[in-house]
């Protein structure tokens, strides 16, 4: 596995988004479909939720944050940057602008409270027709975990909800049971 992808398909929505964010390197900003939704710095409980998830994983695979995230069936339209981004260990030190969405291996993000529906509706969309085999949705207002797996269009084909406090268990090739102890609401 190789990322080759440099930039993101480049249209005029991905130029006036390249822009705003330019302008404002403070702030958490995406694109879904050409909308750009803004947050602010995250908050110590959102960070150490993706750090006690991302912590798991580091020692056999490359786990990037916040990393700017491509996929040309997206159009143009779409850049996320997931919490978590799970990536076979060989792209460890890669240092790209965009990270194409169809070398991930599993995405994870921790539902913010701000706009809980990007990541429990709009993005579950997007990460499946990138075919990103796993979906983690960590979400602290409801104490609960939900793992999507098997792409299938623009949805997944199948979907565990744990609580936490209990694993989150995880298919091939990741082959790990997740510990949630460390989450907590909000």
């Amino acid at each position: 596995m190789t990322a080759q992808m440099e930039s993101p398909v480049q249209t005029e929505q991905m130029r006036r988004f390249a822009e705003f964010d330019a302008a404002f390197p403070d702030y958490h900003a995406e694109m879904i479909d050409g909308e750009v939704y803004v947050s602010t710095v995250v908050t110590s409980p959102h960070g150490q939720m993706v750090m006690a998830i991302g912590a798991q994983l580091m020692s056999k695979w490359c786990v990037m944050t916040e990393v700017d995230t491509v996929y040309d069936g997206w159009h143009g339209t779409t850049l996320l940057r997931p919490d978590i981004s799970v990536v076979d260990s060989s792209h460890r030190g890669t240092r790209l602008a965009t990270f194409p969405a169809d070398e991930i291996i599993l995405v994870g993000e921790v539902v913010s409270e701000s706009n809980p529906e990007n990541d429990t509706e709009k993005k579950v969309k997007k990460y499946a027709v990138a075919g990103i085999p796993y979906y983690l949705i960590v979400n602290p207002i409801e104490g609960k975990c939900l793992l999507h797996s098997l792409p299938s269009g623009d949805h997944y084909r199948a979907s565990l909800e744990t609580d936490f406090g209990d694993p989150v268990p995880i298919g091939d090739p990741i082959d790990a049971a997740l510990d949630t102890t460390a989450l907590y609401t909000y």
